[in-house]
């Protein structure tokens, strides 16, 4: 896990160093181990190592072979198999880390090494022989990836504030996601970032730059949706396959030579991780879990936690978190900085204490269960979709089991369940902010619709593991990680493991009354107490109570947004719904936390508006 940094001056002009220490710098966070800057006339190369597997000097960055120079962010897992392949073809290694394993790859390969790649990854590669230059990120957006491009410059890198740094492109905003952010909460569902001059290479996604034409050019090269393939097999036979899938998942996840731990919530995943990590751990006690709390009883899950690190033995650091504490114009503005963009909630407070703690207690790689529910369906809408194929298929038993289920875990009763169920056919759950609504006056398009999300069940799979809420869950998580040093590793998003659960029948994933059902019938090393419990928790955050118990605090953030953010919106119209709000005792509308933290943005990159 690491930094880089690309500028390629396309008039041909050196790169000038000061401009590529800037980009180091304001990426030293993440790679507190090393620095390296190399320029190669109009190509320059800056790079931050945080040190993980290979430690030594040797396997720091940017690495070399003749000619041709690798940067890289990431872990590839299957390097060993990899080596050894390129052993066979000849190549020679001189140190044992996956960066030059990937440096020979590229080469050997080019962009058919990309699919060979088990792993997290964004790199750029120089190839002197080729004459060109390959960007490539991984499946799933794990590991990030941004540029700038115009006639005179390409810029690459980590994170959108290197870019700024260099001088060379400037903080205008893109006024299109402002509004977006602030009317559906939406982040990161396209290229687009919130300044107007950089983009996201998108997951599973390359770019090529040649060094003689300068022409730049960008591809996908993974699709999810061409790799499922529906399996006809029965369940047992599923179960087990998932089983071995998962724990060579978490296995080869563990591959590292520095101190690693997990986050446990206490719900199913982040309990999985924990239970396929005992084979692979050695000493337990080595083995450090974290599990964030709220004072707020309904955020607080140890007791779930603590009997997951009771039954392999591991050490459970508990990690409380103060919205109290987090909840002010400096702190907003600090996570707006280590994000590169506004927060949709509070809820990165809990992930920002979580790898402050594994930091604090001398953990280097984190293993967490992201990924998990956008594909074995842990949300309400994916039970609403496995319920439609039922139903349309005639499958009645089976809906009538899976609506029982259901009202056991929401607590609704059976009859309102039902009634849930029919409602939810007729509406759009990407409704817009009813504070929000008609209030934009900037710039922009005259109106955004969203899209809005699938109503089966495979096609919602993909489109939130590649579109509405992965590509933002790994950007968060990157970040609030990378602020700490920490490499944060996801073994549900292993691509086999993917492609597998996603071919198989919905009714295994939901079934006889249960979300996540194969998951849970695999996993019986978990406590049956965990194993099937119904409540879902996550990483959630008490945003709501926090208005009602410091109404002086929250009013005052919100006057203070509404200063900053006057040009973009009808200010007098929004008080007013404010006021109505609170008079009323309305819903806590998530809006009130975006407009604070996109008013801690502007301030913190001197956005003008």
């Amino acid at each position: 896990m690491c930094g880089w940094g690309l500028l390629a001056n396309r008039d041909g002009r050196p790169v000038e160093r000061g401009r590529l220490q800037a980009m180091a710098d304001a990426v030293a966070h993440r790679g507190p181990d090393s620095e390296g800057i190399v320029t190669l006339g109009p190509v320059g190369l800056a790079h931050r190592r945080l040190a993980v597997i290979d430690v030594d000097d040797r396997s720091n960055q940017p690495m070399r072979d003749g000619d041709n120079w690798l940067l890289f962010n990431g872990a590839i897992y299957n390097f060993p198999e990899l080596r050894a392949e390129l052993e066979g073809l000849g190549r020679h290694f001189h140190t044992q880390s996956d960066t030059e394993v990937l440096l020979h790859a590229l080469d050997q390969w080019w962009t058919d090494a990309l699919p060979r790649l088990r792993g997290m990854f964004s790199f750029v590669f120089y190839d002197a022989r080729r004459q060109k230059m390959l960007l490539g990120r991984d499946r799933f957006g794990i590991k990030p990836l941004c540029y700038h491009l115009s006639d005179r410059v390409l810029l690459a890198g980590s994170e959108a504030k290197q870019l700024l740094a260099t001088g060379l492109v400037d903080s205008a905003p893109d006024q299109d996601m402002l509004r977006r952010f602030l009317e559906y909460g939406h982040l990161n569902f396209d290229a687009r970032s919130f300044f107007v001059g950089i983009k996201a290479l998108l997951p599973g996604h390359l770019a090529t730059y040649d060094l003689t034409t300068r022409a730049f050019a960008t591809a996908r090269w993974y699709d999810l949706a061409g790799e499922v393939e529906p399996l006809t097999i029965g369940y047992d036979e599923a179960r087990e396959r998932l089983r071995a899938l998962f724990f060579d998942a978490v296995r080869t996840h563990h591959v590292a030579n520095v101190p690693l731990g997990a986050s446990l919530s206490g719900g199913v995943d982040s309990s999985s991780i924990a239970a396929a990590s005992a084979s692979v751990v050695g000493d337990p006690g080595r083995f450090p879990v974290f599990t964030v709390f709220h004072a707020d009883r309904r955020h607080d899950e140890r007791g779930y936690a603590a009997q997951v690190a009771q039954r392999f033995g591991y050490r459970q650091v508990e990690v409380p978190v103060s919205l109290v504490d987090y909840y002010t114009p400096e702190w907003l503005e600090a996570f707006a900085w280590s994000q590169d963009q506004p927060l949709p909630s509070g809820s990165h407070f809990n992930e920002h204490a979580l790898f402050r703690a594994a930091h604090e207690a001398g953990v280097t790689v984190m293993l967490d269960g992201q990924g998990s529910d956008e594909y074995f369906g842990g949300y309400g809408e994916f039970w609403l979709a496995a319920q439609r194929e039922a139903v349309g298929g005639g499958r009645f038993g089976e809906a009538w089991q899976n609506f029982r289920g259901r009202s056991l875990t929401t607590g609704d009763g059976l009859p309102l369940t039902l009634r849930k169920y029919l409602a939810a056919g007729r509406q759009s759950d990407r409704l817009i902010s009813p504070l929000m609504a008609g209030i934009w006056r900037g710039g922009g398009t005259d109106s955004y619709t969203p899209v809005a999300p699938p109503t089966g069940y495979k096609p919602l799979s993909l489109d939130e593991l590649t579109r509405t809420s992965i590509p933002y869950q790994l950007h968060s998580q990157d970040r609030n990680a990378m602020q700490f040093g920490i490499e944060s590793r996801v073994p549900f998003l292993d691509h086999r493991l993917v492609e597998f659960v996603m071919g198989l029948p919905t009714r295994f994933l939901v079934g006889k009354g249960w979300q996540k059902l194969i998951l849970r019938d695999a996993m019986d090393d978990l406590p049956d107490t965990v194993r099937w419990r119904r409540d879902k928790i996550g990483f959630s955050s008490p945003d709501a109570s926090f208005g009602r118990d410091h109404p002086d605090r929250m009013a005052a953030m919100i006057d203070d947004a509404l200063r900053v953010l006057a040009p973009l919106l009808d200010v007098t119209t929004l008080r007013e719904r404010i006021a109505a709000s609170a008079r009323h005792s309305l819903p806590y509308d998530p809006a009130n936390f975006r407009l604070i933290s996109l008013a801690a943005w502007v301030r913190r990159f001197a956005v003008p508006l």
